[in-house]
């Protein structure tokens, strides 16, 4: 079976780690999968949000397969399957799979089934919405092994948490609970392992019924202006905010509300 599962139920696209049996780390095919996976979200005009979790009940992901990606990664091991070659052959993989290399303006929710871990955190960082089991936990534990959290958090922490926080967990390798890092502002919710998945459904076809061309010019505008100066920050926000409203779903939207129906959204 696939180590990425990827499964599109109406308009919400469901990716899913499949490795539990190795805690959910990052092998060479989850990568080429997620990497796979988030192309089909930005590609298909269908998906309006995508969801990403993981098999089994501890581990949402525990951070890269470092015996089987490194070696490879080092020149220690030849690249031999097309996975290998593909995770050779490509610099900006990491980059694909923390959704550094290109944006993605469609939403994203995170189904934290674990413990998110190294990788598995960083990934979780790349989310919009998370909603994490109770018994899950989060941490960045690379400076025990003598190596740095490449893959977005040196960067992303620090701009999506209070600064004392953000460093307490890059700087202490220590693990935080769902509900402390719920308290930090590191993820969005918690609820009962049962009720994760059901939860993470209700929140994504909630966002899958909305206008799809204002939800990404939103996500766009959060994304493209988080650092910028107020006037240019301001200047963005409008031209996203003009494009949206010339658009047919806001007609939709305006006629629905007067004729007290539920509009029907076609993205255009």
């Amino acid at each position: 079976m696939s180590e990425v599962l990827f499964d599109r139920i109406g308009y919400v696209a469901w990716i899913t780690i499949n490795r539990p049996e190795h805690k959910n780390t990052l092998n060479g095919e989850v990568f080429v999968g997620l990497a796979d996976a988030w192309q089909e979200v930005r590609e298909d005009g269908d998906i309006r949000v995508a969801v990403v979790t993981a098999t089994g009940e501890e581990d949402f992901c525990c951070g890269g397969d470092l015996a089987g990606v490194i070696p490879l990664w080092t020149g220690q091991k030849q690249a031999e399957t097309e996975v290998e070659k593909r995770l050779v052959n490509d610099p900006l993989m990491v980059d694909r799979v923390m959704l550094k290399q290109e944006p993605m303006v469609k939403p994203v929710v995170a189904a934290i089934n674990g413990r998110a871990l190294g990788g598995g955190c960083e990934l979780v960082q790349a989310t919009d919405v998370r909603i994490a089991a109770r018994h899950a936990s989060f941490g960045l534990p690379e400076p025990r092994v003598g190596v740095v959290p490449g893959a977005g958090s040196m960067v992303r922490l620090t701009r999506q948490l209070p600064y004392a926080h953000a460093m307490k967990i890059l700087l202490t390798a220590e693990a935080v609970t769902a509900e402390e890092a719920l308290q930090m502002g590191l993820i969005s919710e918690v609820v009962d392992g049962g009720q994760l998945r059901e939860r993470a459904e209700e929140v994504a076809n909630g966002i899958a019924r909305l206008a799809p061309l204002a939800v990404q010019a939103i996500k766009r505008t959060a994304l493209e202006t988080h650092t910028s100066a107020w006037s240019d920050a301001f200047r963005f926000e409008m031209e996203q905010s003009a494009a949206v409203m010339m658009s047919g779903d806001a007609r939709e939207g305006t006629r629905a509300f007067k004729e007290k129906r539920q509009p029907e959204f076609k993205g255009e």
